[in-house]
């Protein structure tokens, strides 16, 4: 899985392998100077009895200029990969972050039904910063370990092949015991990952629906459930990061017990005349050793964090490999010409699995500036059906034709490009109210925007309500301006997109009537070859349209116009009796 991601440091080679030549580098000189100390010793330092020494002072003066100038080019080649290993690791997490983005953006609906979002956000910033912090921190280690480990013990060999027996000893107890550390918490920081979704779910739930909870008094409630969220993420990783630490004190277990049998049977050696060995080479031997078991230490620390970034990897990696099943014909110079709908035979289910289609059969036709009505119940399919023809979802049997062709023959770009919609929940972003209006058309000019703001019936409050105007501050999701208002900007900014049909899904629901009326009437009369179509549950939203369509339970049961429904339909005469019983209990009021 690991190698799923090595494309992603391409664009830092340079870099990455300048690191790695400094590293190697580096420890190539560290494991030499103790070699150099040993030979300065032996030949540097002559005894000519048990008291009296003589110091070769040129030779001396030469290894030990060696030594210091070695010494700094260490120095300077640890400098030199930290800072490379740096632009590399992060440049290598930003990419995976980008990467992720722009394949998340590539999801259809039915993608981001399978993901929740608190779970994409964890993968695309705290599993991306353990993955990269896991490179940034291993790569030093896990380069100068096998060098190190290789050099420390070829040194020791010649030295003394016997006493490098001990390393034996040493190594097989450690990875012994890295083993099974790495075997019981490889599943457990998965689950970790997982528990920190659900945390940043209850989060996101709790901010987002802040004024439900408060109005209904479930602070404590929510409270509560996120500490009981809390606590069990914070017992596993206690657990989980316990028995990691166990790698470290296990080293230093092995080291300490390492030393102790070299000093002992180095002793043991140096009393026997068959087995002599000089003190120096028990002092250089104890350095190598001393080497070669800190970079195993360093070496089972590596290990740890891969472990813990295994699961990281696996979050990330479920991301970049799911595929949208939305085909896109990028290739394709079809544009929409012309706003002629056509649905033939549309079946739609939103699981493969499910036996249960939530549109069956659907047929109808709409003519290019047809104003057109959708009506039905609650979970009659109404927005459903208006996610097919902007292929948020594809229908699961059927055809969508739109301006003679079938809505898959377009690619992407040029379908949504030709279609506008102005969703149930309006919403806008953070920034100014044109800021927001050029959403539609970043070209629009100061024209277009004030006609299609006069449209959608929202230039007067602009002008005469907003403090600023159109250069008025809107706070994130537009929560500084009322319902009504929110919907009119949005009416406008898919007014300035110049598309060839718009939909506007339940987009009058806070309007008053008389505002209702006057934007409709806008519509019909300054853009009368846009083929528009309304969604509502509000029998006076589309009472006025050229043809309705009733929807019940993912079935058309009728299309025509007001006063042919009246006529034929229960449905919707079920619907217009109760809306008008609560018109004139509201009147009369």
């Amino acid at each position: 899985m690991l190698r799923n991601f090595i494309k992603y440091l391409k664009p830092y080679k340079k870099q990455f392998i300048l690191a790695i030549l400094c590293i190697v580098c580096e420890a190539l000189l560290e494991v030499t100077l103790p070699f150099l100390m040993n030979m300065l010793i032996k030949n540097g330092i002559n005894t000519l009895d048990d008291v009296t020494y003589t110091i070769d002072t040129n030779y001396t003066l030469i290894i030990a200029l060696i030594m210091v100038g070695l010494s700094l080019l260490a120095f300077l080649l640890g400098i030199g990969s930290a800072k490379f290993s740096a632009i590399a690791c992060r440049g290598f997490g930003y990419e995976i972050r980008k990467a992720q983005y722009l394949k998340i953006q590539q999801y259809s609906f039915k993608n981001l039904d399978e993901f929740r979002i608190s779970s994409l956000i964890t993968r695309l910033t705290n599993d991306v910063q353990i993955l990269s912090d896991t490179l940034c921190v291993s790569l030093r280690p896990a380069l100068r370990a096998p060098f190190m480990m290789i050099f420390s013990l070829i040194f020791a060999l010649i030295i003394s092949p016997l006493l490098s027996l001990i390393f034996v000893a040493a190594l097989i107890f450690l990875a012994g015991i890295i083993f099974f550390i790495i075997r019981y918490v490889k599943p457990k920081f998965l689950l970790i990952q997982k528990q920190l979704d659900n945390i940043n779910r209850i989060t996101q739930e709790s901010i987002v629906a802040i004024k439900t909870i408060k109005a209904y008094c479930k602070k404590d409630y929510e409270i509560k459930k996120f500490n009981i969220a809390n606590t069990k993420l914070t017992n596993t990783s206690k657990k989980t990061l316990s028995v990691n630490a166990l790698a470290m004190p296990a080293g230093q277990l092995a080291n300490y017990i390492t030393m102790i049998c070299i000093i002992y049977f180095g002793g043991v050696l140096y009393m026997q005349p068959s087995h002599a060995i000089a003190l120096e080479d028990i002092q250089t031997f104890l350095t190598y050793v001393m080497q070669l078991l800190a970079t195993i230490i360093m070496l089972s620390n590596v290990l740890m964090s891969i472990n813990r970034s295994s699961a990281s990897c696996y979050r990330i990696n479920e991301v970049l490999q799911t595929n949208s099943e939305i085909i896109d014909k990028k290739d394709s110079k079809l544009t929409i010409e012309s706003g002629d709908i056509s649905f033939l035979h549309v079946y739609f289910k939103y699981h493969d699995k499910s036996d249960e289609y939530v549109l069956k059969d659907i047929n109808f036709e709409i003519k290019n500036g047809e104003f057109v009505g959708i009506i039905g119940q609650t979970g009659s399919a109404k927005s459903t059906l208006i996610s097919l023809i902007d292929r948020f979802y594809d229908a699961t049997e059927g055809e969508i034709i739109i301006s003679g062709h079938d809505i898959k023959d377009y690619s992407l770009y040029q379908l949504r490009e030709g279609i506008s919609i102005s969703f149930q929940s309006p919403l806008l972003f953070k920034g100014t109210v044109l800021d927001n209006l050029r959403w539609g058309n970043k070209n629009a000019t100061m024209e277009e925007i004030i006609n299609a703001c006069k449209i959608s019936e929202c230039y007067d409050f602009i002008i005469n309500q907003l403090s600023n105007g159109f250069d008025t501050e809107i706070s994130q999701g537009g929560t500084s301006i009322s319902g009504g208002q929110r919907q009119r900007i949005c009416i406008a900014r898919a007014i300035l997109k110049n598309p060839k049909i718009l939909i506007l899904d339940d987009s009058f629901s806070a309007l008053d009537k008389i505002t209702e009326a006057k934007v409709k009437q806008n519509l019909r009369k300054y853009l009368p070859n846009l083929t528009k179509i309304v969604i509502s549950q509000k029998i006076s939203a589309i009472k006025d349209a050229d043809k309705i369509i009733v929807l019940d339970n993912g079935n058309i049961t009728n299309i025509g116009n007001h006063e042919k429904l009246i006529q034929c339909d229960e449905i919707y005469r079920d619907i217009d009796n109760l809306q008008q019983i609560g018109v004139n209990q509201n009147g009369a009021k």
